[in-house]
């Protein structure tokens, strides 16, 4: 598509049909009778690639994520569809990528941008096809108020945080219930700003002998709410509802927890107590790895206790790869040093805000032994693979199945006969990368020239191959240059700073300027204070 004014260019909207929601036929994996599975997606936050057990963590054991993913499909070479947060989950619920969505960075000229009217996500075809829908955990591509909120992008039931940056705290004043703020009083007067500061690993939170936190300067140190715990309670809420209904409707729950994203905190440290001569944040990182370890162990519980394990299809991804603990070490790029405790950031260069393998490469599976058989599966495959994967699930036909920049896994998953992407192209501002086969290019800015690694052969993308590969390369500077449309918001990869700059000054002059929140009432970020 070209677009003359790039202020007048809006996604379009994908017409969402009967006759494009007509039911597939089963897949021949699947027994004739077979009714459409539940979906359940657990998106942990920041989850580095060797955070898991299953995927090489040797500190600690994650015994529930590590059944799922051995007893599933387990992806070695998956990744998010950018660096951070917001597009990442944008791409998640819409198939598309960076180039393409709504929403392409945390923050755009304006502020926390938002999904749109016009966006179509995979929560509306599923519960066009009949699935009750719920989103529970942290959201961060819709304020309340605006058109991106959960409630209006397909989701039946919805708590948690809707704001992404007010998800850093996990002693919330309030969280949203639909359209309705759960005040939690009791938190009032957590010191959320100290727990941004860092500086030298020193730790803010103090755990009693028990191993429970004890947050002093609330009025009563342990009558906090703990966001995650009433994160857990909703989706656990949500699937018990669901059961006692008997609709016989499918559901599809969209857990997006907040573990393990930093500043860390947990509500209790456990086996993590020990030793003392480890840093305790990298102890307190653990815990809660571990913690939503044990939720998931909870969830497959219930799902047993109902009768629906065998018919849930369940994925689990992180929304993009290695962050460190929380906020130590950021800004310390570009190599993003690895825990030296943890030793979770995988084998890669960069880290998260960077369009490197180390801030796109992420842990994924999918897991539903009665459909899929059990494997390790070596193709490249990213988060916006997830869209029409679900939509096929849920009975949409391969030829009315919504454009989108992701494929359907089905064909991976039931017999690993899959064509897989031509590419996979990424961007953050100026920044570009493009997987392609066995290669990685990367490029920090247009005018630069393109870097080339094979890597798989050298996963720190040290040795850049592009003078022996002249024809890869012009490959890869045509997607590039092809692969984004301009955005009246977004900094998008041909624009210059100060071409950016303007649209920020437009923003503010338009009254286009959206409201900015924060964690506890916090006036300002310890990093937006002027020394």
């Amino acid at each position: 598509m070209k677009v003359n004014n790039p202020i007048e260019y809006l996604p379009p909207r994908i017409a969402l049909t009967a006759a494009m929601l007509t039911p597939a036929a089963s897949p021949e994996a699947f027994p004739a009778d077979a009714k459409h599975p539940n979906i359940l997606f657990i998106l942990a936050d920041d989850m580095s690639y060797r955070d898991l057990s299953c995927f090489g963590q040797q500190r600690y054991h994650t015994p529930h994520l590590d059944s799922l993913a051995m007893q599933g499909v387990r992806f070695t070479q998956a990744y998010s569809a950018a660096p951070e947060s917001a597009p990442s989950r944008c791409s998640l619920l819409t198939g598309l990528h960076t180039g393409h969505s709504s929403i392409r960075m945390n923050s755009s000229a304006r502020g926390q941008d938002n999904l749109l009217d016009t966006d179509l996500t995979i929560a509306e075809v599923l519960k066009a096809n009949g699935y009750s829908t719920a989103f529970t955990g942290k959201w961060g591509i819709g304020l309340q108020g605006t058109e991106g909120v959960p409630y209006k992008q397909g989701f039946d039931y919805c708590f948690g945080f809707y704001d992404q940056t007010e998800a850093h705290t996990y002693l919330p004043e309030y969280l949203y219930e639909n359209d309705r703020q759960v005040l939690y009083p009791q938190n009032k007067g957590f010191d959320m700003e100290s727990r941004y500061d860092y500086r030298g690993n020193k730790p803010h939170n103090t755990y009693d002998t028990d191993g429970r936190l004890y947050v002093k300067e609330l009025k009563d140190p342990y009558g906090y709410a703990f966001s995650e715990n009433e994160i857990e309670d909703a989706a656990i809420g949500f699937l018990k509802r669901h059961h006692a209904a008997d609709e016989g409707k499918p559901f599809f729950l969209y857990y997006a927890t907040q573990l393990p994203h930093g500043p860390v905190i947990i509500d209790h440290i456990g086996e993590m107590a020990q030793p003392d001569s480890v840093c305790q944040i990298s102890r307190e990182w653990a815990a809660m790895v571990i913690k939503l370890d044990k939720f998931v162990g909870r969830l497959i519980n219930h799902l047993k206790e109902t009768g629906e394990y065998d018919n849930t299809v369940i994925f689990f991804a992180s929304d993009n790869g290695y962050s460190m603990c929380g906020y130590t070490e950021r800004g310390n790029g570009p190599h993003w040093p690895d825990d030296p405790w943890l030793q979770n950031k995988g084998p890669f260069t960069g880290g998260k805000f960077s369009a490197r393998e180390g801030g796109l490469r992420i842990p994924f599976f999918v897991h539903c032994p009665a459909r899929f058989r059990p494997r390790v599966v070596s193709s490249t495959v990213w988060l916006p693979d997830f869209f029409p994967t679900a939509a096929r699930l849920s009975g949409t036909s391969t030829e009315k199945m919504p454009e989108t920049d992701g494929l359907s896994l089905l064909p991976l998953l039931e017999n690993g006969e899959w064509e897989g992407h031509p590419h996979l192209y990424f961007s953050r501002g100026m920044e570009q990368a493009v997987r392609i086969g066995a290669f990685n290019a990367y490029r920090p800015r247009q005018e630069a020239a393109v870097q080339l690694y094979l890597v798989e052969e050298d996963t720190y993308t040290q040795r850049d191959l592009a003078y022996l590969y002249p024809d890869v390369v012009k490959q890869v500077e045509n997607i590039m240059a092809t692969s984004f449309t301009p955005h009246p918001w977004y900094w998008t990869p041909d624009e210059t700073p100060q071409q950016y700059n303007l649209k920020k000054q437009r923003a503010r002059d338009t009254g286009n300027l959206l409201p900015v929140y924060r964690p506890n009432g916090i006036k300002q970020f310890p990093w937006e204070k002027k020394e």
